[in-house]
């Protein structure tokens, strides 16, 4: 009777995708910040803007 190997991740494959994720997921958190700034800066502007216009 034949055995059938089990398929499946071992710990270590898993340990480093948890790692390259948790990398990337760092580099997009840090790269975002810089876009909410930009965003939160075009709305203060455009608010601005609008005060001045009816004034």
């Amino acid at each position: 009777m034949k055995q059938h190997a089990i398929k499946g991740f071992t710990l270590a494959e898993l340990i480093v995708v948890i790692t390259i994720l948790a990398i990337l997921g760092t580099i997009a958190f840090i790269s975002l910040q810089g876009y909410t700034k930009d965003a939160r800066d075009g709305v203060r502007i455009a608010d601005m803007t609008n005060i001045e216009t009816a004034m």
